[in-house]
């Protein structure tokens, strides 16, 4: 793993890791992490002594830790050194095959449903991480498993899309 990497060549680490939230989370926001992750932030600093530090945000936690870095940004805070992304989306136009599918009204029914069962269940996200590159992760399988009978070969990316966790 990266964090045994980097502790085995000295590299001092911190990990905060979301939780999967349930229904009783399900008024937290983006807010809600950033605060969580600032507060981590401050006690890392007190615990090394460092005026900065360096930052890695992985998945949806990038996108969190991107927001953050910009409001230190903006507000003139120096408390981040470097930023590096693992698998952030940033870009939210939705310019992507999955566009055909998200219209005004679609997305208002998706955050009713979300609202109402008090999370965003992560096999929704993944149908929708899939439809991302619909010829590689479903047209593929409808062919080979569906049509010819054949059993799926293994892949790395639906490994990866099937480690779901929810958000509230």
């Amino acid at each position: 793993s990266l964090a045994r990497f980097c502790l085995r060549n000295g590299v001092q680490t911190f990990i905060v890791s979301w939780r999967n939230p349930t229904k009783s989370q399900r008024e937290w926001g983006l807010t809600t992490y950033i605060e969580a992750l600032k507060e981590a932030i401050e006690v890392v600093l007190s615990i090394t002594g460092s005026k900065d530090l360096n930052l890695l945000g992985a998945c949806s936690g990038g996108i969190t830790t991107a927001t953050l870095v910009g409001h230190y940004v903006a507000s003139g805070e120096k408390k981040v050194n470097a930023f590096t992304q693992l698998v952030s989306v940033l870009d939210f136009e939705l310019n992507t095959q999955v566009a055909l599918f998200a219209d005004e009204k679609t997305l208002e029914a998706a955050k009713r449903r979300s609202y109402q069962s008090g999370v965003l269940e992560g096999k929704d996200m993944a149908k929708v991480f899939a439809w991302m590159r619909p010829n590689d992760l479903i047209w593929n399988y409808w062919v080979n498993n569906y049509l010819l009978g054949n059993q799926p070969p293994a892949f790395d990316i639906l490994y990866w899309n099937n480690d779901t966790t929810r958000l509230p």
